[in-house]
């Protein structure tokens, strides 16, 4: 899941038109479709979003400082880009058949 402090940065820099400080150079219809990236955890377009427009990272406000981070994980492979909510609410059961399987083998 994308990092809910990315989210509320883009939705806080939607509703505000004028910041202080060194802001990249970043368009409300850019904004917008970063928002909808990250509405729908979207990581793996946001991810290519940002390879296609590298700008919108390169000032020193708290969106450019968090689109960074998550496009560095994103490239390092820290980020799951295949993460679902069903996955997440799937129990996990390798321990279960792990244990099962061990005690077979013991008997």
């Amino acid at each position: 899941m994308t990092d809910r402090r990315l989210s509320g940065i883009v939705t806080a820099l939607l509703l505000l038109s004028a910041a202080s400080g060194v802001r990249a150079e970043i368009t409300i219809d850019q904004l917008l479709i970063i928002d909808q990236y990250l509405s729908s955890n979207d990581t793996q377009s946001l991810y290519a979003y940002l390879q296609r427009n590298p700008q919108i990272m390169a000032g020193n406000d708290e969106l450019s400082i968090e689109l960074r981070n998550f496009y560095q994980a994103a490239s390092a492979g820290s980020l799951d880009f295949d993460y679902s909510e069903d996955q997440a609410a799937a129990p996990d059961t390798t321990s279960t058949e792990s244990a099962t399987q061990s005690s077979a083998l013991q008997h």
